[in-house]
């Protein structure tokens, strides 16, 4: 009976794709897209990056939170501490926008590989969230040291600082632009934990909670309970900013396992809660 109605909702979403308008990538027969489940999980991120690249609550999103934690920063320096304060920000959808990235991959039927991020990173063309150049500068002028930490690859410092520059983003040296490394198995953890060793770190910064460190690999359930137990950290220690386009929110979907695409637009489906299925 579940597969009846994943197939009558394929049919359905493929005609309004074909209403729309669509890629030449997908083959037509008869007013009707026929597309592969690798094809439909990628469609399946257009609205989501839609919002993300156009809406004004995206922008006012990332004002809101850039304009409060620079409030919160001019109370912290108002008291001077034994060591320079220090704040870590992840790098992707909380300081530049590769949304281009997003979209290139829903137009080509295709999910995230490390070829094609990598093509993307090297073009060096990511452009600065709203908000986070006038921030980052502001920090950097008042002498507080400010780390990126990010799952980029070691390999692609040179252009993800090169980027960062060339948007303007103050960048104090390479060893405050701390990527991912192959043998470190902890996430962030391991390069929180040299920030905070050096510095007094005072606000994290990210598009996804896993950026928190309390946060990490945590399910559906965890993670909502962990925000409200963290209520009053949101807009204090915590600065959050919008991404729809993916994150650990689908993992936890996916209940921590790597499915192929046709697992994944069925796991997305069960996962909606419709109006009929409320208790």
């Amino acid at each position: 009976m579940k597969n009846k109605k994943l197939l009558s909702m394929l049919a359905i979403s493929i005609t309004i794709l074909t209403m729309t308008g669509c890629s030449n990538l997908y083959e037509k027969k008869d007013e009707k897209v026929v597309l592969t489940y690798d094809e439909l999980a990628a469609r399946e991120n257009m609205m989501g990056t839609n919002w993300y690249q156009t809406s004004g609550e995206a922008k006012a999103l990332y004002l809101q939170g850039y304009n409060v934690a620079t409030q919160r920063l001019k109370e912290y320096l108002k008291v001077p501490h034994s060591k320079p304060y220090s704040i870590v920000l992840d790098l992707d959808e909380t300081v530049v926008d590769n949304s281009p990235y997003q979209a290139e991959n829903i137009l080509r039927g295709r999910g995230y590989d490390t070829e094609s991020w990598d093509e993307w990173v090297q073009m060096k063309k990511a452009k600065a969230v709203p908000g986070a150049k006038e921030f980052l500068q502001f920090a950097d002028k008042n002498g507080v040291k400010i780390y990126y930490i990010s799952d980029r690859a070691e390999s692609q410092l040179e252009a993800t600082i090169e980027n960062l520059k060339a948007e303007g983003i103050p960048v104090q040296g390479e060893d405050s632009v701390l990527l991912k490394n192959k043998e470190d198995k902890s996430g962030k953890v391991n390069r929180r934990e040299y920030v905070k060793k050096h510095t007094q770190l005072i606000m994290l910064f990210g598009d996804n909670l896993s950026d928190f460190d309390v946060f990490s690999s945590k399910s559906i359930d965890e993670r909502d309970n962990k925000v409200e137990e963290l209520a009053k950290e949101f807009g204090d220690r915590f600065i959050i900013f919008p991404n729809p386009m993916y994150g650990a929110f689908e993992s936890a979907i996916y209940g921590g396992k790597f499915p192929q695409a046709k697992e994944k637009v069925e796991i997305r489906e069960n996962t909606l809660k419709s109006y009929k299925s409320i208790n």
